[in-house]
């Protein structure tokens, strides 16, 4: 069992903020054609944890990997980072090299525009005690590669007998309770084992906390799968032993959501409605729909999803709902108008039986299955238009 240190009564407490996985320069693929506003929101972002770690009067900041998104980002990006970190004033700053910005040969870290840094950053590149005081030790675990099986925590030496100070770890991987994630792996007996009062790390992107062990998030949200994030963490240790009061701080503003709601009936479009506005204002959503429409459902309430649609293309910050899906499914009982629309439909659903149709519709018989799926259902939302 690790030794707990000795306490002194005289020691300073200490007060830092634990930040990671910037990704400065990330593409934001999911974003569509907002992703350049999203890369741009970072940098706001940024700036508020500056004035957070000002506000809380923090003796120093962790970025635990991942400042950078890789080793290609622009020019521009990483002026503009510098700028950011430079802004910190006298507050020291400690850079870890993640996964995306491992310490590769002609890396980012090597670039001009980011030997132009303050001296109040430092990039933790070496795996190295580093003395931040005579009563706090830093204990980083740098990357060099992209991907490895090797726990980087490996090297932390254990706690010395009568070694008072504050031990804070520092690394970017996978905390071995996590599901399924194995780049990295990072033991969780490390803090006991090595006899750390903080381990500050980076790589999932949610707020996540095992016992001193704690993962700040990303600190704006980049996908819509993650959970917790947009957040950094404000931490207090009075004492070597004693527990880390974190305190969870919200910075992110951009706010990411995802719908998969089953619609029947109008109650169940209000509910999406609600659940919606619920999440946050309108203004700074990002929102996936991908509703899935009952076998029963009515034009009127496919006219209700129609109706929720447009009202959110008007308000929010990105829209990820594709108009076909509001579209009702083939099964649906739709009066199709004698004629050409009645052809088509009655070729499309022999298709889709798997009977090749006679007359000019033969021709799609070849075509892919969910061409001809959705192709039908837009002909039966025509054929609702043409009713109403």
């Amino acid at each position: 069992m690790q030794k707990k240190a000795a306490r002194r009564d005289d020691a300073m407490p200490v007060k830092f903020l634990h930040s990671a996985d910037w990704q400065m320069g990330m593409k934001a693929l999911q974003a569509g054609e907002k992703a350049k506003e999203v890369r741009s929101k970072r940098y706001e972002t940024a700036a508020r944890i500056v004035e957070l770690a000002k506000r809380e009067t923090v003796d120093f900041v962790l970025l635990a990997g991942d400042l950078f998104e890789d080793h290609a980002v622009d020019e521009s990006v990483v002026r503009k980072t510098v700028a950011v970190l430079d802004s910190f004033g006298s507050i020291p700053v400690f850079v870890l090299p993640g996964n995306h910005d491992s310490l590769a040969p002609g890396g980012v870290w090597d670039r001009q525009s980011w030997q132009r840094v303050g001296a109040h950053v430092t990039l933790l590149g070496k795996a190295q005690e580093v003395l931040v005081s005579d009563e706090v030790a830093i204990y980083p675990s740098p990357l060099h590669q992209k991907q490895s099986a090797v726990d980087p925590t490996e090297w932390i030496p254990s706690r010395a007998p009568g070694d008072s100070r504050i031990r804070i770890g520092i690394a970017h991987g996978s905390l071995d309770l996590l599901p399924e994630r194995s780049n990295f792996p990072i033991a969780s007996r490390r803090v006991n084992e090595s006899g750390l009062d903080y381990l500050a790390l980076g790589d999932w992107h949610g707020f996540l906390q095992h016992g001193k062990a704690v993962y700040s998030g990303t600190m704006e949200q980049t996908s819509f799968s993650e959970n917790d994030s947009g957040n950094v963490a404000i931490v207090k240790i009075a004492h070597a032993g004693d527990e880390p009061v974190i305190s969870k701080q919200r910075v992110g503003k951009l706010v990411w959501s995802e719908h998969r709601p089953t619609i029947h009936d109008v109650t169940d479009v209000e509910q999406l409605r609600i659940a919606i506005r619920d999440t946050g204002a309108l203004a700074i959503q990002l929102i996936r729909v991908a509703p899935g429409l009952g076998p029963d459902v009515s034009d009127g309430v496919v006219a209700e999803l129609e109706s929720l649609r447009k009202e959110l293309i008007e308000e929010v910050f990105l829209l990820d709902w594709p108009e076909e899906t509001v579209n009702a499914p083939p099964e649906t009982a739709v009066s199709m108008p004698d004629g050409v629309l009645a052809d088509v439909d009655s070729c499309l659903a022999a298709i889709l039986e798997g009977t090749i149709p006679e007359g000019p519709g033969r021709e799609a018989a070849s075509a892919d299955p969910r061409v001809v799926k959705e192709a039908r259902a837009l002909l039966r939302r025509l054929a609702r238009e043409v009713a109403r």
